[in-house]
């Protein structure tokens, strides 16, 4: 049977870096708050508020519907799991860290607290070679986000710590991560793997958006 499917992207970055999956049935690639075209959102409980507007989308749409979640947008799939939407049936979390402040769930807070620090000195170069560590260079032209919002937003991820909701997920979840991830380390869907119920692990010698190089590692799994 035919699902929704929804596409949420990572931190910097827009719905754009979707572009190879456009042309999948049934798809809805959203912008996270302060990126691409989402720019006016309130600057409050950024997360729980994207969550919230996420989970009655889903309870809007006709069919039953399965979450696509990079990176931050990992972690916008799981809190919105968690509040029970009666139409999501699967999670695909590419890249997801249940604590991202965190040396071996996500990255070394030293070097976190670090980029915090230069994102406000220098925003766009920052950006640029946060870009380039995760993915190459070949997303430069995605337009930046918004700075103080993204920021925010970007606070907000860093503190949160999903580690205790993970046991009750009650639908499949499939976690895709490369190895050869820089941003958050791959022993966090290892630990996330074991505390899901039902949930399906998948490593790759790839960076840290391997659904760039192998579109089969996504749509297999719808």
């Amino acid at each position: 049977m035919e699902i929704n499917k929804i596409f949420i992207h990572g931190w910097s970055f827009s719905s754009k870096i979707w572009e190879k999956y456009k042309n999948i049935p049934d798809s809805y690639f959203l912008d996270i708050p302060f990126h691409g075209n989402n720019r006016n959102f309130p600057d409050n409980n950024i997360l729980e508020t994207f969550s919230d507007k996420l989970q009655e989308m889903i309870n809007s749409l006709n069919k039953e519907t399965a979450l696509i979640g990079w990176s931050l947008g990992a972690s916008v799939s799981v809190l919105t799991a968690l509040k029970k939407p009666q139409k999501l049936k699967k999670l695909i979390l590419i890249g997801f860290s249940p604590k991202f402040m965190d040396k071996r769930l996500g990255h070394n807070p030293v070097f976190v607290k670090a980029f915090m620090m230069a994102l406000k000195i220098d925003f766009q170069d920052t950006v640029y070679n946060f870009r380039k560590t995760a993915v190459g260079s070949s997303y430069k032209n995605i337009p930046l986000p918004e700075k103080e919002g993204s920021i925010k937003l970007l606070r907000e991820f860093i503190n949160l710590d999903l580690t205790d909701g993970l046991g009750d997920i009650d639908i499949p979840v499939f976690l895709i991560h490369g190895k050869k991830d820089r941003i958050i380390n791959y022993q966090a869907s290892i630990y996330a793997d074991k505390k899901i119920k039902n949930s399906y692990l998948i490593l790759t010698q790839s960076h840290h958006a391997p659904f760039l190089e192998d579109k089969t590692l996504i749509t297999n799994l719808l």
